[in-house]
């Protein structure tokens, strides 16, 4: 058990702080997609830039914690900090996105999956916040930038994920020629914008997905003698890059749009999230969460 002291110096009590910024957020554009009011959802963003700034606080005082107790690396390695950074992330790629879009349904997607990651973290038992030395492989830039790379590219499919399910709804709404729902119809950009933003987003997430990857083999050569060792989390990161190179490959060969572009969003971020937590959490390998103490490569 983590005293509230110890909370506090660490950064996690605002990370749990942060979380009850986002959830308020998500619950204020859950009321704005049955109101349609402008007001809830710019207070809805509001409350989610205040949380985000939290999180940035947070992120500063826990790494500075870390180098005071010796740790050169911020922590970035384990579950609890991969699980709040992922939210981070999130966030930065919604707040890009609305400032040049008018994407205000997609805020309740977004704060959906980020209260989620950031509930995940505070409440899991395995998902502990103590920072604890990382064996001498792990203490290693280049595994930073491995993990920074990655998270990236999990922000944006996870946008990409959202921008796919509005355009779900809205092009079954069209096509159906439903008048309920006619309000909410209002509240989504057109389908054009839609998937437009898919192919952008998908397509910078691939850009970051693949160097994470080449950066994560490079320095798996240095610390572990090999690039590639098939690795459960490593076969499925193949799997992930594989699904939205499949994504990009169709459109540009088979001139894929439309609902085809927006499932293959939807399924290739169920293939993130199982590549994520799925083969962390269940899969033994080096990437392994499931023994506590553990200090898994991302």
């Amino acid at each position: 058990m983590i005293s509230p002291n110890i909370s506090v110096l660490d950064g996690s009590l605002y990370f749990t702080v942060s979380l009850l910024f986002v959830f308020a957020s998500f619950i204020g554009y859950f009321i704005f997609l049955f109101t349609g009011s402008k007001t809830i959802s710019k207070i809805s963003f509001g409350i989610l830039i205040a949380g985000f700034i939290v999180q940035t606080a947070a992120f500063v005082i826990r790494w500075i914690y870390a180098y005071k107790i010796g740790i050169d690396t911020p922590p970035l390695v384990d579950l609890y900090d991969s699980l709040v950074f992922f939210a981070y992330v999130i966030e930065i790629g919604y707040i890009i996105l609305r400032i040049f879009y008018d994407f205000d349904a997609l805020g309740f997607i977004i704060t959906f999956i980020a209260s989620s990651a950031l509930a995940f973290a505070t409440f899991y038992p395995l998902a502990t916040s103590a920072i604890e030395p990382t064996i001498p492989a792990l203490q290693s830039y280049w595994l930073l930038y491995h993990i920074m790379t990655l998270f990236v590219a999990y922000g944006a499919f996870a946008a990409s994920f959202g921008l796919g399910i509005l355009y779900l709804i809205k092009n079954g709404r069209e096509n159906g020629n439903k008048k309920r729902g006619n309000r909410f119809l209002s509240l989504l950009p057109e389908s054009a914008v839609i998937e437009e933003s898919i192919y952008k987003v998908i397509s910078v997430g691939l850009v970051f997905l693949t160097a994470g990857i080449v950066i994560g083999a490079a320095w798996a050569d240095s610390a572990w003698g090999g690039y590639w060792s098939w690795d459960p989390k490593e076969t499925w990161s193949l799997i992930t890059w594989m699904t939205y190179i499949l994504f990009i490959h169709a459109r540009f060969t088979k001139g894929w749009g439309g609902k085809k572009m927006a499932w293959i969003a939807v399924i290739g971020f169920a293939v993130v999230i199982f590549c994520y937590l799925g083969v962390d959490l269940i899969i033994p390998g080096l990437h392994s969460y499931a023994t506590p103490g553990s200090s898994p490569i991302l």
